[in-house]
């Protein structure tokens, strides 16, 4: 798993995150934690127009003798707990979901590839789910039988 040693509390994650929403002209971004969720809502402006976005991850349930030890202050530390292992799990998606962020602005604002399709999923619709929510169910449906649909036409 990326960044299961992690040391870097969630409040970090979390102000490094705010930070480059708002370097970006982001704005009212509300963390939220509903176990086994961890995520964030927040207001991006997106081709001149400001976007609802909701970005979601699901906590795994780990237990102290799954979990790898850390270093803290030159000592190699392992979980007591399963509650402190839930909280490394925590720090982990956090993390994660920060270097995702990330990737997308700098994917963006290199040039590379272009910010609205990227945040595509995330966007929040008028019902209160986002995008990836209505299309996820159906995908496997819109593709059945077709896996030609996913490869671009060759000019001969």
């Amino acid at each position: 798993m990326s960044y299961e040693n992690t040391t870097v509390p969630v409040a970090r994650s979390q102000q490094m995150l705010r930070e480059l929403l708002l370097r970006h002209e982001g704005g009212s971004v509300a963390f939220v934690s509903d176990p086994p969720k961890e995520g964030f809502h927040a207001l991006v402006p997106i081709d001149g127009k400001t976007y609802n976005i909701r970005v979601m991850a699901v906590m795994k349930k780990i237990e102290a003798r799954h979990i790898k030890g850390r270093y803290y202050r030159g000592r190699w530390i392992p979980p007591r707990t399963d509650r402190e292992a839930q909280e490394r799990e925590v720090q982990r998606i956090w993390r994660v979901l920060f270097y995702h962020m990330k990737g997308i602005f700098e994917a963006a604002d290199s040039g590379v590839m272009e910010f609205r399709e990227m945040m595509l999923p995330y966007i929040v619709t008028k019902d209160g789910s986002t995008v990836g929510e209505h299309i996820l169910p159906k995908l496997d449906q819109a593709l059945a039988g077709r896996p030609d649909r996913l490869l671009p036409q060759t000019a001969s």
